[in-house]
């Protein structure tokens, strides 16, 4: 009878034991080691009144569903909080609110591609290999972007003359730039040359028919 309280007291340690090290982590030493709760990320919440508070990402996805409101990051770390920030948005909101992000960038582009402007006066008594000259500073402008202004003059009622320069330079800078404003007043003709979105690598170095690789000589009038 002894022996088999004590076998049956043996099995009742080792079951004990078996499902304790089942569900429990031992140090090398056999301590117990405690279990690390999984704590959610916490996140910067920002209602549709502006009010502030702390939460995680799941409770918010709760919450603005339930509301039925978008959830927008707004902001992946805040410098201060070390957190994510995030708003709930009416559709209304989150419309208006990509359209002046929309706006923004456009105007941010803008700005950065258009470095200014740039005149050049040129004479209907011009060379050709001059007037290549200066077609040739007009691609270099337009490919740094920059707008360009060009005023043609000549002497008396010269049209013939002046159309002859502009259809030249229209020709040469058509693939880098295009030509707005163009009009003529007395012996003078004006237009502009707006950068192209996308700029032709080549179009300084081989768009142009450019005559000093010939007959440099040829440097009389149009």
């Amino acid at each position: 009878m002894y022996t088999m309280n004590k076998l049956i007291s043996l099995f009742a340690s080792k079951r004990i034991f078996e499902c304790r090290t089942a569900t429990t982590r031992l140090s090398a030493d056999g301590k117990e080691i405690p279990k690390v709760k999984n704590i959610a990320p916490r996140i910067t919440l920002i209602s549709p009144n502006n009010s502030v508070s702390i939460t995680d990402l799941k409770n918010a996805q709760t919450l603005s569903t339930r509301r039925d409101l978008k959830l927008v990051k707004i902001q992946d770390v805040d410098a201060k909080t070390r957190r994510p920030v995030y708003k709930m948005m009416s559709s209304a909101d989150y419309h208006n609110e990509e359209l002046q992000k929309r706006k923004e960038k456009q105007e941010s582009r803008q700005q950065a591609t258009n470095k200014g402007e740039k005149l050049l006066t040129l004479s209907t008594r011009i060379g050709e290999h001059d007037l290549m000259t200066s077609v040739k500073k007009m691609l270099k402008l337009l490919e740094k972007q920059y707008e360009v202004r060009v005023v043609i003059t000549g002497e008396g009622q010269e049209s013939a003359a002046s159309e002859k320069v502009y259809s030249l330079i229209e020709k040469n800078v058509k693939d880098s730039g295009k030509i707005v404003q163009k009009r003529t007043k007395g012996n003078t003709l004006r237009f502009q040359l707006l950068p192209s979105k996308v700029m032709s690598t080549q179009a300084s170095d081989n768009g142009i028919n450019d005559p000093s690789d010939g007959n440099k000589k040829n440097n009389g009038p149009l």
